[in-house]
């Protein structure tokens, strides 16, 4: 009989088997090395090419294990038949089904009413630290009617599902008419069902599931489903594609069922440590729409188009250069305030984009930049600042021949903007300016608790517009001005008392310390009759001018015994208070040191006294408070504070209260109007190792006795899923361009392990 060469490898088997047969019962156990007397079978032989093996059938081949009740061997045709109990396994995979046709030669084959798993990695591969799945190897489980095995690691399932969640009861899996299941890469579902506890919760008409060894793959996020009063229904899509090690975009799109559609992209690359970027754009159709107003009426809203990018850029490049860019930009401010989710992305009222290259060469640096940045007051009125271009070049400070004197310059040419936008007309004010100013500066630091700094500079700028005397009209004419800047600054007698508390719990040592300082700046005189065009604090110095500044610095210090801090010194509290005294009344209005200063027609030769404090006294506990107080009314005319506390990774609570005070006869502060009272909170929780926990977040106008937003945040992760839902109110504030004075809004997403979900573009169910 000649036999084929692909038959010898089952005859041999099968001469094995004989041997086996016959052994078994002769033979004492453990006479024949690798046979089990335990396993029960019979071999017959039905035909010149076909064998059948029936009982406790046990085949091994190449490093693959079949079990079965009966095998049946077709050697002619590299077949071979199971039924009973059939189960496959190899190093990482193992599949049960009641039936299954296998090639011998190509290893494929199909299993009838089958499940199996198969693992992801071997755990020598896998740090648990970086786990997608807990503490369990990454595994896929999946089921079938018929599961056609393609390849060494692809199947294709006919009426079954997968999971990745492998536990007696999965917590979660996704069943369709026809699966792809291509082990370490993906699972692509059509007119698939997402099931949480066998309970049917989302339809999903494609699905391609990443399945990958490594931390990121490429594929479709699970959608975020939301609902709003202004948006209507919303469902947020994205497709995560991994470029590269170091690279990587997001896709997304947004559907509104009242608005419109929206439409996104998201880049991110890491070249290294200093040199990184990232780009959003979302371009946003809205479709012509109405509402029911407060009235009962229904108020029409046109439909519109508009976008918002977003981006920042830090890149080292040849000659010791560096660049830096950043995008802020919306082209509607109306959108902003009515889709986002974050109120402070929402109240958000300038839009900007700025870039620089600079480089340093021993005391030398250049920097050239452009910048433009618009506030919007209103919908349509406006303001623009900015530079296009500004070249900065300075020399650092640097000792003068051996001396203790030290000698540095700058310089200075920008083209300044300055725009005014009403409605549709706008005043253009931009000029270009020079602007140098060398100085030199001699310190005294013989003595740790008096030091002396002084430094005196010169300063020239020149204009290349100017005001017309008899208009008042801004004219091409240039305008020069120059002065000399004196400054000294004291610091002490510094004074300090140290306590030793061995018995303290808190600290074994406090230390507290008195700074005084004064600072006296001097400004030579100057024709103050210029036609300047002052745009910013260097077009508004008041010469002729001597500014006295003093104030305290009071700093408390503990020596911690234990904690973070335990064997040195933490400053536990901070309290500083200062003011100034102005020879010439009219600098006081002009002083960018205090936020009172500009926009008070009041000039007085006193400042406003402005005190600051913060108190740190652990790692998890931080307060600041600050104010500003005008000695004249006797009153506060700005307040703030803020804290944080955290609780290891449990718990972080944040609050923040800030308030400008209506003062009668004060001007600036004499309109109700102007008045402002806000208080905001927010918490965080996690408790069971983030295994659940949410957060909670207000904006309180305490003024008008309404809350600006209130969100609420849920979210629970298991071994392998989880699910963030979150509820906001937000009031609009009578914004014009929209029909309602509120919004109630509605998110729920889903996260699998190895596939996540998204935050979208406008916020939604994120948990910070």
């Amino acid at each position: 009989m000649r036999l084929r060469a692909s038959t010898l490898p089952w005859l041999a088997l099968l001469a094995l088997l004989v041997a086996a047969e016959g052994s078994a019962q002769e033979a004492q156990p453990g006479a024949l090395p690798g046979v089990d007397r335990s396993r029960q079978w019979r071999l017959e032989r039905i035909g010149e090419s076909h064998w059948k093996l029936a009982g406790d059938v046990e085949i091994e081949r190449e490093g693959t294990l079949i079990f079965a009740d009966e095998v049946e061997i077709f050697t002619d045709r590299d077949l071979l038949t199971a039924r009973g109990n059939v189960t496959l396994t190899t190093e990482n995979q193992r599949i049960s089904a009641d039936s299954l046709e296998f090639n011998t030669k190509t290893r494929l084959g199909t299993f009838h009413h089958a499940s199996g798993s198969v693992l992801l990695q071997q755990a020598h591969e896998q740090p648990a630290e970086k786990s997608e799945f807990g503490t369990q190897e990454p595994e896929v489980f999946f089921y079938g009617e018929t599961l056609e095995k393609l390849g060494e690691r692809k199947y294709r399932i006919t009426k079954g599902g997968f999971t990745t969640c492998v536990q007696p009861r999965p917590r979660w899996q996704l069943t369709s008419g026809t699966i792809i299941l291509n082990i370490d890469h993906y699972a692509l579902l059509v007119h698939s069902m997402m099931r949480v506890k066998g309970v049917p919760v989302l339809y999903l008409p494609v699905v391609y599931y990443p399945i990958n060894k490594e931390d990121r793959a490429s594929g479709f996020l699970l959608p975020v489903y939301g609902s709003s009063r202004y948006k209507g229904h919303t469902l947020s899509n994205a497709f995560f594609w991994a470029i590269g090690r170091s690279r990587d975009a997001t896709f997304t799109h947004d559907w509104f069922s009242k608005t419109g559609h929206g439409f996104g992209a998201e880049y991110r690359y890491v070249r290294s440590r200093s040199s990184s970027g990232e780009a959003r754009v979302y371009l946003l159709r809205e479709k012509p729409t109405s509402y029911v107003d407060s009235t009962g009426s229904t108020v029409g809203v046109a439909g519109s188009r508009s976008f918002d990018a977003r981006g920042s850029l830090a890149q080292d490049l040849p000659w010791k250069l560096r660049a830096r860019a950043r995008v802020d930009y919306f082209s509607d401010i109306a959108v902003q305030q009515a889709y986002n989710t974050n109120v402070y992305d929402a109240s958000r009222r300038q839009r900007s984009y700025s870039g620089s290259v600079s480089g340093t060469w021993g005391a030398y640096s250049v920097t050239a930049s452009a910048d433009r940045s618009e506030f919007f007051f209103n919908t349509t009125d406006s303001t623009v600042s900015g530079s296009m271009p500004r070249l900065t070049v300075s020399r650092g400070e640097k000792p003068f021949k051996g001396l203790p004197v030290y000698f540095g310059v700058t310089g200075e040419y920008a083209s300044l903007l300055r725009e005014t936008h009403h409605g549709n007309t706008g005043t253009d004010t931009g000029l270009r300016r020079l602007d140098v100013s060398p100085a030199v500066r001699v310190p005294f630091r013989k003595w740790a608790f008096f030091t002396v700094n002084t430094a005196i500079g010169w300063r020239y700028t020149r204009w290349e517009e100017s005001l017309d005397p008899l208009t008042g009209l801004q004219v091409p004419a240039a305008v020069d001005r120059s002065y000399v800047d004196l400054q000294t600054r004291i610091v002490g007698p510094v004074f300090n008392r140290i306590w030793n508390t061995p018995d303290n719990g808190y600290a074994e040592k406090f230390k507290h310390t008195i700074e005084p300082w004064v600072n006296v700046q001097r400004v030579t005189g100057f024709d103050e009759s210029l036609p300047i065009v002052r745009l910013d604090s260097a077009d508004h110095v008041v010469g002729g001018t001597t500014r006295i500044t003093f104030g305290v610095n009071n700093r408390l210090y503990a020596k911690r015994k234990t904690g973070p801090d335990a064997g040195r010194s933490r400053e536990i509290l901070n309290v500083t208070a200062r003011q100034t005294y102005y020879t010439k009344a009219a600098a006081s209005t002009v002083d960018s040191s205090y936020s009172t200063s500009f926009g008070s027609a009041e000039a007085r030769k006193m400042s406003a006294v402005s005190l600051a404090a913060r108190l740190s006294p652990s790692e998890g506990l931080n307060a600041t408070f600050r104010g500003e107080f005008n000695p004249y009314k006797n009153a506060f005319m700005t307040l703030g504070a803020s804290g944080t506390y955290a609780a290891g990774e449990t718990m972080l609570l944040s609050a923040g209260w800030s308030r400008r005070r209506f003062i009668p006869d004060l001007p600036g502060y004499d309109s109700e109007a102007s008045a402002t009272h806000y208080l905001n909170a927010d918490a965080t929780f996690r408790f069971s190792q983030n295994r659940f926990g949410g957060s909670l977040s207000a904006n309180y106008d305490i003024k008008q006795a309404s809350f600006l937003q209130r969100r609420v945040v849920a979210y629970y992760n298991a071994q392998c899923c989880g699910l963030t839902v979150s509820y906001q109110t937000y009031n609009f504030g009578g914004f014009a361009s929209r029909a309602l004075n509120e919004d109630r809004r509605f998110s729920i997403s889903i996260s699998l392990a190895g596939i996540g979900s998204f935050s979208p573009p406008f916020g939604g169910a994120s948990p910070r």
